[in-house]
Order: structure tokens, then C-alpha cells, then sequence
């Protein structure tokens, strides 16, 4: 009679075996990008940007009826990256958008241009004034909500343009690119020139009360 061919692993492949299977299940994904922090209010808001060394000052809004109230605004005149203009906004707008800045763009710089970001360049923040378009409909930077960032200054490339590079294939448009998607884990609404014709210099930032990525 034949002997049947054993099934059975021999003990140090049965260890070997395990070894792996048990290797396999501990393996965990990639760390996931640093969750934003909640959005800020009131004092604690304005202690958290001078604890992060955002130049800023209490602006003068003039009184209005209507939407073209901001709760908490600042002007705010520099940060770790500075800015090319002085901007108006709500403190809560200040703090996630210094935070992005410094937890998303700059790291996305390193990785697609292999340098640093210096300046961010915007069109402005605080306008009274409806949206683009739509005439009865007030704009997020109506209440200080939202800001149109234009490009941004590196220390070994020069400018990154949204109007320039957007479209253009390269890294300049891959940093672009990575830098509005991961704004939508930053911001309420995210529009880009992908997004209408009113958009095609710039990415719009809000953190108002709708939701929308056009990333």
C-alpha cells in the first residue's frame, strides 16, 4: 500500500508560515494628513494666532446692515508665510488658513518643488459684495469668510501662478493642484479655474456654511 503524501507542514515551515501571516495583519496604511483643527471663536481665537506669531490687528469694519457683517475681524499683515498684502477677514478664517499654510502647502511644496514656500499671494478677503454672477446672492466675503488666493512665492523657483501654471504640465501645476485638493479637508467651499470663468486666476477658500470641493 502507498503511503498518503502528508499534509501537514513541517514545524519550521509551520513557524515560517506564521510568522508572515501574523507580519500581514499588523501592517497598517500610510498615516493620513493631520486633521484641521476645529474652527476658533472669539478670544480663544485671537490668543491662538498671536501664540503662532500671526501679525495682525483688530480691524474697523464699518458698521452695516445686511450681510456685510464679520464676526472677530482681524487685519492680518504677515505670518510664518508671509503675505503680499494685508488682508481683512474673521479671525476663524485667519486661523485655518495660517494652519493650511503650514500643515499642507508648505509639506506639498517640499514634495512636488523640492523647496519652500515664502509669500502667499491673494486678491483680497473681506469684500461687500454678492457673488460673482449672481447678483442676489451675497459672496462668503461679504462676511470676511473667504479669501482668493492668487499663487505663491518659493525661495528657489520663483512664483507659482494660478493663472499661469494651472493648466500648464509640470510640477508647478502638480503642486497647484495637490495644494486645492487638500484645501477641501481645510475649507467649506473649494473652487478652482476648473470650477467657472469668474475663477480662472485663482482658488477661492471659504468657510461658510455650505460644502462644496471642485478640486
Amino acid at each position: 500500500m502507498r503511503r498518503r503524501a502528508s499534509t501537514l507542514l513541517r514545524p519550521g515551515t509551520a513557524v515560517a508560515a506564521l510568522a508572515s501571516l501574523l507580519v500581514a495583519c499588523s501592517a497598517t496604511p500610510p498615516a493620513a494628513p493631520p486633521a484641521p483643527q476645529p474652527i476658533l471663536t472669539g478670544e480663544q481665537c485671537l490668543k491662538d494666532l498671536s501664540a503662532r506669531g500671526v501679525a495682525y490687528r483688530a480691524a474697523a469694519i464699518r458698521a452695516s446692515s445686511g450681510p456685510c457683517e464679520v464676526d472677530n475681524p482681524v487685519q492680518v499683515t504677515k505670518a510664518e508665510v508671509a503675505w503680499n498684502q494685508p488682508a481683512v477677514m474673521t479671525c476663524a478664517l485667519a486661523d485655518r488658513l495660517d494652519r493650511f499654510l503650514n500643515e499642507a502647502v508648505a509639506p506639498l511644496a517640499r514634495r512636488y518643488l523640492s523647496t519652500e514656500v515664502t509669500r502667499l499671494d491673494h486678491f483680497g478677503a473681506y469684500s461687500c459684495r454678492p457673488v460673482a454672477g449672481q447678483a442676489g446672492r451675497w459672496s462668503e466675503h461679504a462676511a470676511g469668510r473667504a479669501i482668493d488666493v492668487a499663487g505663491f512665492l518659493t525661495e528657489d523657483i520663483g512664483r507659482v501662478s494660478v493663472e499661469r501654471d494651472w493648466n500648464r504640465p509640470g510640477p508647478k501645476r502638480d503642486f497647484l493642484r495637490a495644494v486645492a485638493k487638500r484645501a477641501c479637508d481645510y475649507f467649506s467651499v473649494v473652487l478652482t479655474p476648473e470650477s467657472d470663468k469668474y475663477h480662472y486666476n485663482h482658488l477661492h477658500f471659504d468657510i461658510g456654511r455650505y460644502h462644496l470641493c471642485q478640486a
